[in-house]
């Protein structure tokens, strides 16, 4: 059985080189993996294409008026299936987003690939298209990828309540958990635990900061290409056991429950009187936290 999982973060996270990676890690092990990037630019599986965009759903549909998997369906990394959604020329992307969607699957093309795995790349400005994605396919986990920053929280924190909202009128889609991206220290780790914990959620393993990320980028490669034997690519194949491993849970745990502006607010501000406790020599560094 196919299954879909949806990875969110607000832009500039690193939810694609998460995906990316974390699909390279899942063919490593053997699985049949479709990776789709929802985004306009058709670059979400670059780095699975020696650093190359993929053509989209959209740029063939203009083109030629039809997709097929010749030309939509590009082959990355070990065989790694890739589609771009790509954007339909029209000033609401969530529309062109959609619409894009709704191409491959009147054309069958997702279920004629028999993918194990189905990883969606969804970027921050594409909250909206969740509950489309929601109606057309049967998503068994959406994830949330973040930096140890305030803004990138309250993404994760619109999220669950945008999952809130849909659940009440659907089938709740179960949320599987934050993935803490970049972290370069103890104080960001805590950070983005105590956050999770004030909704209710889990942490997956997480990803430290590293240059070689950026290399590896740079070289149009994931790390698991491009230094399998590397610490980085551990964290990543980690994870990919984490989130096979929560995908394939049937029973849903205890649905998270969003903070409302104000508690959000509050929560921020508690951090902010521990930074400058710290700061200013009020307690030991580490003491705060």
């Amino acid at each position: 059985m196919t299954e879909h999982i949806v990875f969110y973060g607000k832009g500039g996270v690193g939810t694609s080189t998460i995906v990316s990676n974390v699909s390279a890690a899942l063919v490593e092990a053997g699985f049949r993996i479709l990776q789709i990037g929802c985004g306009p630019l058709g670059d979400s599986s670059s780095t699975l294409n020696g650093g190359f965009g993929v053509t989209t759903v959209w740029d063939q549909y203009i083109q030629h008026g039809a997709v097929s998997f010749d030309t939509v369906v590009q082959r990355g990394f070990k065989d790694i299936y890739c589609i771009e959604l790509g954007n339909a020329q029209t000033d609401n992307t969530l529309s062109g987003t959609v619409q894009a969607l709704d191409l491959l699957l009147q054309h069958d093309l997702i279920a004629s690939l028999s993918p194990d795995f189905v990883l969606y790349d969804l970027s921050g400005d594409q909250l909206g298209v969740l509950p489309f994605l929601f109606e057309r396919i049967d998503v068994h986990r959406v994830f949330a990828v973040t930096t140890a920053d305030f803004k990138s929280l309250t993404t994760v924190n619109a999220l669950l309540q945008k999952l809130d909202r849909y659940a009440e009128n659907h089938v709740a889609v179960p949320f599987g958990g934050l993935i803490p991206n970049r972290i370069a220290s103890s104080f960001e780790e805590s950070f983005v635990s105590d956050f999770a914990k004030q909704l209710g959620v889990h942490t997956l393993g997480r990803i430290p900061r590293s240059l070689l990320v950026r290399q590896c980028e740079l070289y149009g490669k994931s790390i698991i290409e491009a230094s399998p034997l590397s610490s980085q690519s551990y964290y990543y194949r980690r994870l990919a056991n984490q989130i096979t491993d929560e995908a394939r849970t049937l029973s849903i745990k205890k649905s998270p429950h969003p903070l409302s502006k104000v508690k959000l607010h509050s929560w921020a501000f508690e951090w902010a009187d521990r930074l400058y406790a710290i700061e200013n020599g009020l307690v030991t560094d580490g003491a705060a936290i």
